[in-house]
C-alpha cells in the first residue's frame, strides 16, 4: 500500500534508501534534490517528456518554442546523468512529428543534445516503437505510426552488462546450440490484424495454418527460411520455432532487434486505462505496460533503480513495482495523485492488466509519496487559476504580505503604478505577477527548513532530516 511520509526511510548496508519513491513537485528542482541520495545510483531512465508537437494533451506547455524546449531538456538530462551509475542507461521517447509542416520534428535536435550530455560514443541504439495500426488524420501528409525511443548509457564500455545473452535460460540443445521454444502466434485483431500473415506453412513434418483469430508472428520469407536451416520443431502437431542463443545475444553478435512491433499500442494503453476505472482521456499518448517491460527487460535486473521524472500515467512506475524494481517516479501536475498514485494502489492490491499475467503477478509491495514543500509555487497556481482581475488583485495583496519578491522589485512603486496595472489584460496581469515572484523560492529550500516564516511542520521537518540523514541521533 501507499505508506505515509516516515519518520525513517529504509536503506541497504550502504546507506541507500531502497523505498519506492513517488514524488510530486518541479522535476529538476526534484532531479537536484535526488543527488545526495542517488547520484550515480540509478540503474535506469526512462522517460516520455513533452514532445513539442503542439497537439499533445500533457498538462506541461507542449507548445514550447524550439530554443526554450532545448533548454527545458537540457536542464534536466545534465542532472539525469549524474544520477546514473556507470553501466547506467537512458531512453527518451519522442515523436517523430513536429508543430508545423514547415518544421523538422524535435527529435534530431534531441538527438544532437543528447550527444553532447552523455558523449556521441555513449549512443546506442534509435528504437522505433509502432504505437498504432494506421495514421491518423492529424499525422500530415505522411502518416506516422511510430515513436522513436534514443537509448544511451552512461558509458558505452559497460553495454555489455545489459545483453540478453546472459540474462536468459535455455531448456533445450541440440547440435547447433542451447535453445528455447517459441510458438509464433499472434492475436489477428485490431492494430495487430495481417491477412497476409495467414498463409500455410509447409513442412516435410506436415502442414499449419493459425488457428481462428491468429495470424504468424513472421513472415513467409522469415518462415522459409527458418524450415531451410531446420530451425523448427514440431510439438503435439503445432509448429515451432527454435531460438538459439545467438539469436537473442547483442555485442559481438546479433544484436537485439531495435524495431518493437508487438509491445502494445496506444490503443491498447487507453483501453487499460479506462478498465482501471480512469478517463481514457486524460493522456493523448500513455505508453503500454509491454512497452516499458522490454526496455526495463533490456536494461535492469531485479532490485535495480528505475527512474522516471516525466511519469504522467504511471505505467514506468507501475512495470517497475510488477517486475521487482525499485523505482523513482517525479510528477509536478496534479494527476500524480488522481491517476499515478491510485494506479499503483491498485498494482498493490493486484491488479491484472497490462504485463500482469506475462509476469505472474499476484499484488504486493508499497511505496512512499512525498511532495516538494511549496511556497512562491503556491501563488504561481493562484494565479493561473485566477477568473477576474480582483481575484489577481487580491492575490498581489498576498504577495505583499507572504511571498518573496524580486529584491529589485519597489513595491511602493508597483502600487503607485496600480491604475496601470489595472489596465492590463487579465493574461497581461497574471504574466507580470509571475515575473515578479522571485524563482529561487518556488519551494522552500533545505537551509531554510526551521524558519518561522515557512512555516514547516513538525512531521515535515523529520520527513526532510530523515531522507537526507540529517537528524540526530
Amino acid at each position: 500500500m501507499a505508506q505515509p511520509p516516515p519518520r525513517k526511510f529504509n536503506r541497504n548496508k550502504n546507506g541507500v534508501i531502497t523505498d519506492n519513491l513517488i514524488i510530486k513537485g518541479n522535476n529538476l528542482l526534484v532531479l537536484h534534490s535526488l543527488k545526495k541520495e542517488f547520484a550515480n545510483r540509478v540503474k535506469l531512465i526512462y522517460i516520455d517528456p513533452p514532445y513539442n508537437t503542439g497537439n499533445d494533451s500533457f498538462k506541461y506547455n507542449d507548445n514550447f518554442n524550439h530554443a526554450t524546449w532545448l533548454t527545458f531538456m537540457k536542464n534536466r538530462l545534465e542532472v539525469a546523468k549524474q544520477l546514473l551509475r556507470n553501466d547506467g542507461v537512458i531512453f527518451v521517447q519522442i515523436s517523430n512529428t513536429s508543430s508545423s509542416i514547415k518544421e523538422s520534428p524535435e527529435i534530431g535536435y534531441l538527438q544532437v543534445l543528447l550527444d553532447e550530455i552523455f558523449g556521441r560514443k555513449n549512443y546506442i541504439s534509435i528504437i522505433t516503437w509502432k504505437k498504432k495500426g494506421n495514421p491518423s488524420n492529424t499525422d500530415g501528409a505522411l502518416g506516422t505510426i511510430t515513436e522513436s525511443i534514443l537509448f544511451y548509457a552512461k558509458n558505452s564500455d559497460t553495454i555489455k552488462a545489459i545483453i540478453e545473452y546472459y540474462k536468459r535460460e535455455y531448456k533445450y540443445t541440440d547440435e547447433h546450440g542451447d535453445y528455447n521454444l517459441e510458438l509464433p502466434l499472434k492475436t489477428d485483431e485490431g492494430d495487430y490484424k495481417r491477412e497476409s500473415m495467414k498463409f500455410e506453412i509447409n513442412t516435410s513434418k506436415g502442414k499449419f495454418t493459425p488457428p481462428i483469430g491468429k495470424r504468424w508472428t513472421y513472415g513467409e520469407v522469415v518462415i522459409k527460411d527458418i524450415i531451410n536451416q531446420s530451425k523448427f520443431t514440431i510439438v503435439n502437431d503445432k509448429f515451432y520455432i527454435k531460438k538459439y542463443r545467438e539469436d537473442y545475444s547483442l555485442g559481438d553478435n546479433k544484436r537485439k532487434n531495435n524495431l518493437l512491433l508487438d509491445c502494445g499500442s496506444l490503443k491498447s494503453a487507453k483501453n487499460h486505462l479506462s478498465a482501471l476505472g480512469f478517463n481514457r482521456e486524460e493522456f493523448d499518448t500513455p505508453k503500454p505496460e509491454e512497452l516499458i517491460k522490454e526496455i526495463i527487460e533490456i536494461a535492469t535486473q531485479p532490485s535495480d533503480i528505475v527512474l522516471d521524472f516525466h511519469l504522467g500515467s504511471g505505467t514506468t512506475a507501475t512495470v517497475a513495482h510488477k517486475m521487482n524494481r525499485q523505482y523513482i517516479g517525479i510528477e509536478q501536475m496534479d494527476y500524480i495523485e488522481t491517476i499515478a498514485v491510485e494506479r499503483l494502489k491498485k498494482v498493490i492490491e493486484g491488479e491484472q492488466g497490462g504485463i500482469s499475467k506475462a509476469v505472474k503477478w499476484k499484488g504486493g509491495g508499497n511505496f512512499i509519496y512525498l511532495e516538494l514543500k511549496k511556497y512562491n509555487e503556491n501563488f504561481i497556481e493562484c494565479i493561473q487559476k485566477a477568473k477576474t482581475k480582483d481575484d489577481i488583485l487580491e492575490i498581489w495583496q498576498n504577495i505583499k504580505e507572504k511571498s518573496f519578491i524580486n529584491y529589485n522589485l519597489d513595491i511602493k512603486a508597483q502600487d503607485e503604478n496600480s491604475v496601470e496595472f489595472k489596465k492590463l489584460s487579465l493574461d497581461e496581469q497574471k504574466r507580470h505577477l509571475c515575473e515578479i515572484l522571485d524563482k529561487n523560492q518556488l519551494y522552500v529550500n533545505l537551509s531554510s527548513l526551521n524558519d518561522k516564516e515557512f512555516e514547516c511542520s513538525d512531521e515535515e521537518k523529520e520527513i526532510t532530516k530523515a531522507f537526507y540523514k540529517t537528524y540526530e541521533g
